[in-house]
Formats: structure tokens, C-alpha cells, sequence
């Protein structure tokens, strides 16, 4: 059988493709059902619809969930383009009609979760509160692919040093936001911190949390230790959880490499201090990422204005400031 543009276009339903596209999002036709609030047997005559009407099974059943055939994996990546460009028109149809709403979905890393993003989150509740927002967390090799297909609106986090050699640079843009600094800190009553001059070395010895191996923040911690010409820490625990670190600090002698932005709030509550190194330790820059290709969502131009001002804040508030 051939298909043609109009044969697929009279038998294949949108809301055929979302449901293909949350079973293998989900890995099992059960969980998909609980995502859409369907029954197991409505999705699963969904998946039989589509294997029937395309005449070759779309999923592989395994030991570990469901996965895409071959050609199911051709379907899947042109679904996403599809689902991507249907709620761009829910958007603009809800935007026209209700005035300001839509869905935005983000995706983004410690170095933006902290702070800025629940920031930039409050200024579009102000202009915009009808706006659902979903935020991802992820590494950016999860991230960007997903922008790419379309699955995310936006990405918001570090600048990679190798960006422009990415597979998925043409593709994507990103506007710089701001230049955030790395800082060094531990529970506010660490014992180093009653000392006047501190330098690097002199905490070597403590317990540490560093970031996990496949973060461009771990790729920075390496270098600093490299720089004071010192082996990594022997006691050390592996993490990009802000809230584990912050209660490993607790107890007075762990110390931790962090983007400086997410120990904010915990630092003027009093449980974290920054020590004084005698210098700026630099992160990167902070970008938002967006698709090259696709014309943004109404709510999405509303969250990457509402960027920049959370941006603009951050730069009054944190620069030239000292370490407290």
C-alpha cells in the first residue's frame, strides 16, 4: 500500500500521535494512561489503530517498557514536530480569545532553577496568570534535543563552552542573560569562617560536595583544583541537589562548589556562608535557548521578557557584591 499526503491526512488524528507520543515518553502503555487520564485499554486501541492502519507494529514490548520500531521511531520524531507546532495554535487561539494564556514548558539546571527562574516565574504570573508553566530539570544533552523536536519552549541555563560545535546549534539560538560567579561555601558556622585570610588549599582537607562528573559545573570544579595545583578532595560526595548539599553543609565542616545564584536564598537565611577567597570564581553565562525554526508561543515571548528583567535584577543586586 502507498501512501499519499491526503490518504494519511483523512485516517491519522492529532490526538492519535500525542497518545503514540506519551506511551514511548513514558515507557509503558499503562503510565500513559495515567498521564492522559485514560484507560489502559483506550490507549492501548490507539497503539492497534495506528499498527493496523500503517500495516507494521510501532512499538517493541519489552522486559523494560515499550520502545519505538524503526519505523515508529520516524512516526515519533515527526509527531513531536506536529504536537509542537498544535500548541503553538492552542496558544495563539487562546491568547486571541482569552486574552493572556497558554503553556509553556521549560527546560532548565541548578545554575537557573534556584533563583531566577522562580523569579522570572512570579513576573509572569503578574503579567500573565493564566499561563501554565511546566518546568523540566535535566543535564543539557537531555535538554537540547528536546527543544530541538519541539517537546520544550524553552531552555534556560549555562552557556556551554563548546556551543557553537553542537549538533544541535543550527537548529537553536540563545540570548545570553547574564554572568554568573561560582562560590565557595559551607554552614555558616564552618570554623574556617572565623579565619581572616582563607585560601584555597586551606579548605582541601574538609569533606566536599562537588558536582556529578557529567556536569559542565564539575568540568569547572576540576579546573580550580588544577589551577591551586591540588588532586581532587578524597572525601567527597557527588550531587547537583541543592537540598542534599545544603543539609551536607549542615554539619559545620562540608564544603561545596556552587553556582552562586542558587545559595542565595539560603544564605541571608543564615545557613550558608560564602567564604572570601580574595577573587571572583567565574561560572559562564547564563542563556535562554529557543528554537531556530519555529515561531515562539505567546506565553513563551512573555517568560523570555520576564527573563530579562529577573536578569536585570540579578546584575543590580550581585555585581561588585562582596561575599557576607
Amino acid at each position: 500500500m502507498k501512501f499519499t499526503t491526503l490518504s494519511i491526512a483523512r485516517k491519522l488524528k492529532f490526538y492519535q500521535l500525542i497518545v503514540y507520543a506519551q506511551v514511548l515518553e513514558s515507557g509503558s502503555i499503562l503510565r500513559a494512561a495515567q498521564a492522559l487520564n485514560l484507560t489502559q485499554p483506550s490507549v492501548t486501541k490507539v497503539i492497534h489503530e495506528l499498527e493496523s492502519y500503517f500495516g507494521a507494529p510501532l512499538l517493541v514490548r519489552g522486559n523494560r517498557g515499550v520502545t519505538a520500531t524503526p519505523l515508529g521511531e520516524r512516526i515519533l520524531q515527526r509527531s513531536k514536530s506536529f504536537i509542537a507546532d498544535l500548541r503553538l495554535l492552542t496558544d495563539e487561539v487562546n491568547s486571541f480569545l482569552e486574552g493572556s494564556a497558554g503553556h509553556v514548558i521549560v527546560g532548565t539546571l541548578i545554575s537557573a532553577s534556584a533563583w531566577l527562574l522562580p523569579r522570572a516565574t512570579q513576573l509572569l504570573k503578574q503579567k500573565a496568570p493564566k499561563v501554565l508553566l511546566s518546568l523540566r530539570v535535566g543535564q543539557m544533552d537531555q535538554l537540547f534535543p528536546a527543544l530541538a523536536d519541539g517537546e520544550l519552549d524553552l531552555v534556560v541555563g549555562r552557556m556551554p563552552d563548546d556551543w557553537n560545535w553542537r549538533a544541535e546549534s543550527p537548529v537553536l539560538k540563545v540570548e545570553p542573560l547574564y554572568r554568573e560567579a561560582l562560590c565557595v561555601v559551607a554552614g555558616a558556622r564552618h570554623p574556617m569562617h572565623r579565619k581572616r585570610s582563607i585560601k584555597f588549599a586551606d579548605l582541601h582537607a574538609y569533606p566536599w560536595v562537588l558536582p556529578t562528573r557529567d556536569s559542565f559545573l564539575r568540568r569547572t570544579a576540576d579546573a580550580l583544583f588544577a589551577e591551586a595545583n591540588l588532586p581532587i578532595p578524597e572525601n567527597i560526595v557527588e550531587s547537583l541537589s541543592i537540598l542534599t548539599n545544603i543539609t551536607l553543609m549542615q554539619d559545620q565542616r562540608t564544603i561545596a562548589l556552587m553556582p552562586r545564584e542558587a545559595i542565595r536564598n539560603f544564605a541571608e537565611a543564615g545557613l550558608l556562608k560564602e567564604f572570601d577567597l580574595g577573587g571572583v570564581l567565574h561560572f559562564g553565562d547564563i542563556g535562554c535557548f529557543y528554537s531556530a525554526t519555529r515561531e515562539p508561543t505567546p506565553a513563551a515571548m512573555m517568560l523570555r521578557e520576564c527573563l530579562r528583567s529577573a536578569s536585570r535584577e540579578h546584575v543590580r543586586d550581585f555585581d561588585g557584591s562582596k561575599p557576607t
